[in-house]
């Protein structure tokens, strides 16, 4: 799974991603958790922050190295980051789990694009989040240099990612519809996707 949208130095409603929402980027949504333990052998709230601050950064550079799997910022098996692209539509996580539900936007170019210039397009892009309907709080990271800019054709690319964290029980055991709306000078789109939570000791729980 490719788990961002991206653009290049072109307006942000371009984006480069074959699933790419009708208007822009990745996005992300999530609402603010209360605090809660980890289970033993089950994600925790440090492992959802490592994704949302850093997938794009540590995270690339632990997938381009391939050192570490499970709850590190790379989330290379998948139990921690809800991104809300169709290559996650009815996917499966577990009740037990934090999580973090979210995507990110890159921007990029040749050797000459710039911090300041990814910066001018995030600035110009609005994310709405909505849980089964409902609108969701969420937090947007800073613009980051992204330590992969190749895996999208870039020389130099920037990203940021916008999201929450998932306490366990914030989710409840069943479907859920996720869908982002987003907007920007260039125009907007949505993704929508179903995910599903199982019950402590049943499928992704065991």
């Amino acid at each position: 799974m490719k788990p961002f949208f991206c653009h290049a130095n072109r307006p942000i409603g371009v984006a480069l991603e074959v699933v790419a929402v009708a208007g822009l980027l990745g996005i992300a949504g999530a609402m603010t958790s209360a605090p809660a333990d980890a289970a033993p052998g089950r994600t925790s709230r440090g492992d959802a922050e490592a994704v949302l601050r850093a997938s794009g950064a540590g995270g690339a550079a632990i997938r381009n190295h391939h050192v570490v799997g499970g709850g590190s910022p790379a989330d290379i098996d998948g139990r921690v980051s809800i991104r809300v692209l169709p290559s996650v539509d009815g996917r499966h996580y577990c009740q037990d789990d934090w999580h973090v539900i979210l995507v990110a936007e890159i921007s990029g170019g040749d050797k000459s694009f710039t911090m300041q210039n990814a910066k001018a397009e995030s600035d110009a892009v609005r994310l709405e989040f909505f849980l089964d309907g409902s609108p969701l709080a969420t937090e947007r990271t800073s613009v980051k240099r992204f330590l992969d800019p190749g895996r999208f054709e870039f020389d130099e690319a920037y990203y940021f990612q916008q999201g929450a964290i998932m306490a366990p029980g914030d989710l409840t055991v069943g479907a859920h519809s996720l869908r982002v709306v987003a907007t920007d000078p260039a125009g907007g789109g949505e993704n929508e996707i179903t995910v599903w939570i199982d019950a402590t000791g049943t499928g992704t729980c065991l």
